[in-house]
C-alpha cells in the first residue's frame, strides 16, 4: 500500500502471508526497505507482491522508485523492475504499484493474466478497482 496525504506526505507498507515450511528464522521480503515496499518523498512509492525469496535479490519497490526518479511514469517504471526479475526468473509471478509524489498511479505484473488494484483519491467517488494486464 502506497498512501499520500492532504500535505504531500507519503508512505509505503506492505505485510506477507509467510512462505510454508520455511526455515525457523527467515526473514521475507517485506521488512527489508526495496524489497516489498519503499518510498521517497521527492519521488513517490512502490508496493510489490509476489515470491518474497526472490524479490529480495532484485528490490524491485526501490527499482521502480528509482525509474520514477529518472522520468519514468509508475507504470513504466514497475514494468523494468518485473522484467529484470524476469530476465532470471521467467517463472515469477508478482506485481508492484507504484505512486508518483504528484499522485499519478500506475502498476505492472508479471506471471499471470491480469492484476487488479485499488486507488482512492479525492477525484474519484469512492475506492476504484483498476486492472493491468500482465506480461511474462
Amino acid at each position: 500500500m502506497i498512501a499520500i496525504d492532504s500535505q504531500g506526505h507519503i508512505a509505503g507498507g506492505t505485510s506477507t502471508n509467510g512462505a510454508t515450511h520455511k526455515i525457523p528464522g527467515r526473514v521475507g521480503d517485506s521488512p527489508i526497505p526495496g524489497s516489498g515496499a519503499y518510498v521517497d518523498r521527492h519521488v513517490g512509492g512502490a508496493a510489490a507482491t509476489g515470491d518474497g525469496d526472490v524479490m529480495m535479490r532484485f528490490m524491485p519497490a526501490l527499482v521502480t522508485v528509482e525509474g520514477m526518479r529518472s522520468g519514468l511514469s509508475p507504470h513504466k517504471a514497475a514494468e523494468l523492475a518485473l522484467f529484470q526479475i524476469g530476465m532470471y526468473y521467467p517463472e515469477f509471478m508478482g506485481a508492484i504499484v507504484a505512486t508518483s509524489i504528484t499522485g499519478e498511479v500506475g502498476a505492472a505484473c508479471h506471471g499471470f493474466d491480469k492484476f487488479p488494484y485499488s486507488v482512492a483519491n479525492p477525484t474519484l467517488q469512492g475506492v476504484s478497482v483498476m486492472e493491468v494486464l500482465c506480461f511474462g
